[in-house]
């Protein structure tokens, strides 16, 4: 076998040189003389081999046998290997498609999702995003959210573009891929101003009550959060849920009077404040201002006395904040009392149901516009319908929503205003 072996080496050496002579001679002699010699040299050595083949068969049965199975596993490896390449590129191309996202507005908007960047408009908004575990892939917000530094420490001025005007080039700037707003901001004028740049607009209106499940799901789409929206939209629907099924009992549902801010200011339905109305609604009451048709008027102070609310309820954001909406930081109880001293001063006010009886609230709109406004409707539930909603627990409510946006209530976010009669 081993002389065998040496024999066919020989062979095979020789092989090779006439093989190599010939090359020589193609390029000396020219290329049809070279390609005759070349084939029959390429033909002496398949002549060689082919025996070198059947000389070993016979010799080599068993080494044959363990040289397949190592092929074989050699190729299984590598099949394996080409495969997770495969199914690795396959997941890197899927996370880079394009995506066509249809926002609150049901604009059609393309995208590569999941956002990692983005630029929020509104604390409502903000408050969905951390929500949903996604507060770090925001990068910048307007004044309305980094006013509050306690409650966003990671936002300053280097982080805000504006309040109720945008500064784009930081916006630009800032880097992100999309920027989100709510159906009643800049949505047309941050199209111009941001798509050359490649920032796409994306509207989502965390304020807005009307559909509160759809806003948390498509903060959870546009950043990849679905599970975690899900479990937020659970959360939402409980209290919800409840006071629905509570409020078939009630046959005269009773009225109200809410007041936004300023004075005499209030929510009208079919305006931008119309969310407030809807929680009024949800809370099972009756907007003692909810027709449609005082949009854009000035309210009648005598139309309260008239009325004469079972409940009364007033936003108060405190000293020194901008805007209504409010901070993580409740003003202290003294200065919800000097509110109260200040508005029972308003003429026939004393003589209101609500105020002899009790029934009034003064309360911040960080607390009641809380998730869609659902804590602000479940509060307002306990307070007009108290022996209906006896499973009903708005205090711990707002602590839990508190958890989900990593933080404990500090202070009570209403003062009632004790019985004037």
């Amino acid at each position: 076998m081993q002389f065998m072996m040496e024999s066919i080496f020989i062979l095979v050496r020789k092989a090779v040189q006439i093989d190599e002579n010939s090359k020589i001679e193609a390029h000396r002699t020219g290329r049809l003389k070279g390609d005759i010699k070349m084939r029959n040299s390429k033909r002496w050595l398949a002549a060689i081999l082919a025996g070198a083949m059947i000389a070993v068969t016979g010799c080599a049965g068993n080494t044959a046998s363990k040289q397949e199975t190592t092929a074989a596993q050699t190729t299984a490896a590598e099949t394996t290997a080409e495969e997770t390449t495969a199914a690795k590129t396959t997941a890197e191309a899927k996370e880079g498609e394009t995506t066509t996202f249809v926002d609150d507005l049901g604009r059609e908007v393309e995208l590569e999702l999941p956002i990692t960047r983005a630029c929020v408009a509104n604390r409502y908004n903000n408050e969905l995003i951390r929500a949903v575990g996604a507060g770090d892939a925001v990068v910048g917000v307007d004044q309305y959210t980094s006013q509050d530094p306690v409650y966003w420490p990671q936002f300053g001025e280097d982080e805000t573009f504006g309040k109720d005007e945008y500064d784009y080039e930081k916006i630009v700037a800032l880097d992100p891929q999309v920027l989100v707003v709510p159906k009643n901001g800049k949505v047309e004028e941050s199209v111009d101003k941001l798509e050359s740049f490649g920032i796409k607009v994306v509207v989502i209106t965390g304020w807005d009550n009307s559909d509160v499940p759809k806003q948390i799901r498509l903060c959870g789409e546009l950043f990849g959060k679905q599970e975690q929206a899900e479990e937020l939209v659970d959360f939402y629907q409980k209290p919800v849920d409840y006071i629905n099924e509570q409020l078939k009992q009630v046959t005269d549902r009773k009225k109200v009077y809410w007041e936004y801010g300023d004075d005499y200011s209030t929510c009208i339905p079919g305006t931008s404040n119309d969310g407030w109305h809807n929680m009024i609604l949800m809370a099972g009451g009756i907007n003692i201002f909810g027709d449609a048709s005082l949009a854009g008027k000035d309210i009648d102070p005598e139309q309260i006395l008239t009325e004469d609310p079972d409940l009364i309820v007033k936003i108060y954001a405190g000293k020194n904040v901008i805007g209504n909406s409010g901070v993580f930081t409740a003003p202290p109880q003294e200065e919800f009392a000097e509110k109260a001293d200040e508005m029972l001063q308003r003429p026939g006010w004393k003589d209101l149901k609500a105020v002899k009886e009790g029934n009034f609230y003064i309360n911040t709109a960080f607390m009641s516009g809380g998730l869609g406004k659902m804590i602000g409707a479940a509060y307002m539930a306990k307070w007009l319908y108290p022996d209906l909603m006896t499973d009903l627990d708005p205090d711990a409510i707002f602590t839990q929503w508190m958890k989900y946006q990593g933080f404990e209530p500090n202070a009570p976010h209403y003062y009632h205003v004790p019985a004037q009669g």
